[in-house]
């Protein structure tokens, strides 16, 4: 097999994977199911991953840079932080209603070790937030963002609530016929969530901008 067909055929496992656990959930994904379904051998399969949790591992790769382009990636364009940062809450509740699977996977499952991942793994599954926190200072520098807001702890707290909203909304706890937390308007509902969380970090008319 030349160099090309093995890239391309680790490349159709990734894909392969997330066809399955989108159809299945992670507890339908097998070693046995992706080789099936590609048609190949186990061993073949093992060429290339060692395991399913090490395809797991790929796929959060995959899916922090599809949430880079998606969510942020779709944003960088417009010249205000707060329309970048606004822009990107409305996208990352998108992302994580399209990809509910792959959300999961990202945020839901078994802690990621960082500790034993090299410098280049943990700069590309942090850059998201690191995007966030850079918006967030240029805000605060160019007086867009309340003064005294601490980039670093405010991405946190942003990413936070949007984690939350998106874990009520995929697990079917935001819906009209919720005991606890009906919402007839959905779109309505998530217009309201991201504007109150943009309110928390705007600088408001007649206020003195940060210098």
């Amino acid at each position: 097999m030349s160099r090309n067909q093995r890239a391309g055929l680790r490349e159709a496992i990734i894909r392969t994977s997330l066809d399955i656990g989108s159809e299945l959930g992670e507890e339908g994904l097998t070693m046995r199911g992706i080789a099936a379904r590609l048609s190949v051998s186990a061993t073949a399969l093992y060429q290339h991953f060692e395991s399913k949790a090490a395809i797991l591992r790929e796929i959060r790769f995959y899916g922090a840079n599809l949430l880079q382009r998606e969510v942020l990636g779709t944003a960088e364009g417009l010249s205000d932080p707060l329309e970048r940062l606004e822009a990107a809450c409305h996208n990352y509740i998108t992302f994580a209603r399209t990809h509910p699977w792959l959300y999961s996977v990202l945020t839901e499952n078994e802690q990621i070790d960082y500790a034993t991942m090299n410098p280049d793994d943990l700069t590309q599954l942090l850059k998201p937030l690191t995007t966030l926190r850079t918006w967030l200072r240029e805000g605060v520098e160019r007086g867009r963002v309340v003064e005294g807001v601490d980039p670093d702890m405010t991405s946190i707290r942003m990413w936070a609530a949007l984690h939350g909203v998106c874990s009520m909304l995929n697990s079917g706890r935001i819906d009209e016929n919720h005991p606890a937390f009906p919402v007839a308007d959905q779109q309505s509902f998530l217009q309201g969530f991201v504007a109150s969380v943009m309110r928390t970090i705007t600088v408001r008319p007649g206020s003195e901008p940060a210098t």
